[in-house]
């Protein structure tokens, strides 16, 4: 099937102002897969952004969608704010990074700023990420802030909460080893058209593969603290669903082809993690005892669905795309 974009551009003003032509243009880039009514809550945040209206545009990616989010898209950018650009398109190649990919395609802005259709951008997201970008020089990636607020629609355990305020997403220690999730990402656009984008045969793990690609060309991760991007937090479910993705991006990435000695260390990595995070959940942290208990209980249960996924993996199971 061929890809379908709709368009909605006000950008076309007769009288913009100083401020306006004084800021570069940014393209956001949002993919969606089956998600429509958190995606319409991203994007009232966008519309909320202090950064001039006419310096920005959003581009929201259905990725062949079967609950009707393409359709509802569609009516929700007709009632759009007048002064934006919202272009609504779709990618039917599987996959969030072959959507990013062909919004890429559709961009025109000199800087691209990436989200993800569950999260919630602060008020001066854009102005931070291009204040903090034109503060540096050469190959950069900007790093933006995550934090998680609760998700009112779920049940969430207590277990996966505290589970995500310690060890997800953690954007300050991404940037200090050099790699930064599409949660909140955001570059030149020369940058991604120098390096071809990202590698779209990922079905997770793609953010991480083309960081960690700019910094082995010479290029840098800077975290910048005050670029908040929220992300609700996950249930148990969902983070067991979360970690069959990340193994099967790191099997399409690295041990499809790789020796039965590469595949034993990546196991030994596994329960090396497993291994320091109960240890920091059991020493460097304050939760209650019935607590640390619990997410115990979880890490125990994340490593053994990530020994199980590479053993599916290993006889032939294709990687999960959600």
């Amino acid at each position: 099937m061929r890809d379908k974009t709709m368009q909605v551009d006000s950008n076309n003003t007769s009288n913009p102002s100083k401020a306006a032509i004084a800021r570069p243009k940014v393209s956001v880039i949002i993919p969606v897969y089956n998600d429509i009514v958190r995606v319409e809550a991203c994007l009232t945040s966008l519309e909320n952004q202090d950064y001039p209206r006419d310096r920005f545009e959003v581009i929201v990616v259905d990725n062949g969608s079967s609950d009707g989010t393409y359709d509802a898209l569609q009516k929700v950018a007709l009632s759009y704010a007048a002064q934006q650009s919202l272009i609504i398109t779709q990618c039917m190649i599987p996959g969030s990074y072959a959507a990013r990919n062909h919004g890429l395609t559709m961009a025109t802005g000199e800087y691209v700023a990436f989200t993800d259709s569950d999260c919630i951008v602060c008020e001066q997201w854009l102005n931070v990420l291009v204040n903090a970008i034109q503060q540096e020089v050469g190959d950069v990636i900007i790093a933006g802030k995550m934090s998680f607020f609760p998700d009112q629609s779920k049940s969430t355990q207590q277990s996966a909460i505290d589970f995500e305020n310690l060890f997800s997403m953690k954007q300050d220690e991404n940037a200090r080893n050099g790699k930064c999730i599409t949660a909140n990402l955001f570059c030149s656009m020369a940058l991604l058209q120098e390096h071809n984008g990202f590698d779209q045969k990922l079905k997770s793990g793609g953010d991480v593969e083309f960081s960690t690609r700019i910094v082995k060309s010479g290029g840098k991760i800077v975290y910048c603290d005050n670029a908040l991007v929220k992300h609700p937090s996950r249930n148990v479910q969902e983070l067991i669903i979360k970690r069959k993705r990340i193994i099967g991006g790191t099997w399409d990435a690295q041990l499809a082809s790789s020796s039965l000695s590469e595949k034993m260390h990546f196991c030994w990595r596994l329960l090396k993690m497993f291994l320091g995070r109960s240890k920091k959940v059991l020493f460097g942290t304050s939760l209650s005892t019935s607590r640390r208990i619990k997410l115990i209980f979880l890490l125990l249960k994340i490593m053994t669905v990530s020994f199980s996924e590479l053993i599916k993996l290993m006889w032939g199971k294709e990687a999960n795309r959600a």
